[in-house]
């Protein structure tokens, strides 16, 4: 059965994300050089971003540091009521991990929740988010997905 965020609030492209992010995470336990939670949620959004071509977002979840991607861009002055959707893959203290996330019909809630920051973090490890990104391209075939892939990328 198709919830009713499925039918009513997503559109059928952040759906799509949300299945290829699930997929890219899920490819993670594979990548032999990683130890259990030597990722964190701030490289595994900018690998994920990278492939997916999401933005970035720095901030809290509650009193949590975060990050999360938006699935469209955002824009300047953007307020509570008009953020784009969320793209969590590394929800906190919730399942499952890659979470799609509303943030125009939860009224303040979510918006709450998730308080972006001004600026984007500085303690980003790069090679960290350069080995994920090398190793879930390696790991996953995007088969069908792979022309909303080529699309995304290609802007």
């Amino acid at each position: 059965m198709k919830s009713y965020s499925e039918r009513e609030i997503f559109s059928d492209i952040e759906l799509q994300l949300l299945r290829l992010a699930t997929k890219m995470v899920d490819a993670i336990p594979t990548v032999t050089s990683l130890k259990p939670g030597e990722v964190r949620c701030h490289e595994l959004a900018r690998a994920v971003g990278k492939l997916l071509d999401l933005q970035v977002q720095d901030g809290y979840y509650g009193f949590v540091d975060h990050s999360w991607l938006w699935t469209r861009q955002r824009l300047q002055g953007e307020t509570a009521w008009t953020l784009p959707n969320i793209l969590d893959v590394y929800a906190v203290g919730s399942l499952p991990m890659v979470q799609l996330v509303d943030m125009h019909h939860t009224g303040p809630g979510h918006a709450m929740v998730y308080r972006p920051l001004a600026e984007p973090r500085t303690d980003i490890d790069e090679q960290m988010v350069h080995l994920l990104v090398g190793e879930i391209r390696s790991s996953l075939a995007f088969g069908a997905d792979e022309e909303l892939y080529a699309r995304r990328r290609s802007g």
